[in-house]
């Protein structure tokens, strides 16, 4: 009858085996962190676009639409509005737009543009109702078309 020894991995093979799996982690980290931004910067594109489509639905009741000419033609934090979206009928424009958007803060996911410059986690909006116009920009540049999310995202935003 012949031995067999079964005497398993010696010690040089699994520093081998643990060295090679650090050079991947190594390698794969970087490309792992930036998708992980770029998925966070397409939810936020397409919850702007949902806070588009939630003014738009609000500028399309009658009631609602007189509530929202006072925001007309400004730039207006989301928040500041869907908080007054509390359902008493108080404020009309910003029950509708509660209701389609589906809650009355909205937050995004992203800390950083796609050059790596730091992003508040804030919506902003433009309206123009008679040109039927609806701008929505994410981060700290409410004013820029390089943030804008919704209706076309900036250079900022997506590639």
């Amino acid at each position: 009858m012949k031995k067999t020894s079964n005497k398993g991995f010696s010690m040089v093979e699994l520093i081998i085996v643990i060295a090679i799996m650090a050079i991947l982690a190594a390698a794969l980290a970087p490309a792992l962190i930036k998708y992980i931004n770029k998925s966070r910067l397409s939810t936020d594109v397409q919850t702007g676009n949902t806070i588009a489509s939630a003014i738009n639905a609000a500028l399309a009741v009658e009631k609602a639409y007189d509530d929202g000419a006072k925001y007309d033609t400004t730039t207006q934090k989301v928040n500041d509005i869907l908080v007054l979206g509390d359902g008493s009928g108080t404020n009309p424009f910003a029950d509708e737009m509660a209701g389609v958007v589906g809650a009355t803060q909205v937050t995004g996911k992203s800390k950083k543009d796609l050059s790596g410059a730091s992003l508040t986690q804030d919506f902003y909006f433009y309206m123009d109702a008679v040109n039927n116009k609806v701008v929505v920009w994410y981060g700290n540049q409410a004013d820029s078309s390089n943030y804008q999310v919704s209706p076309n995202p900036g250079p900022s935003m997506a590639e």
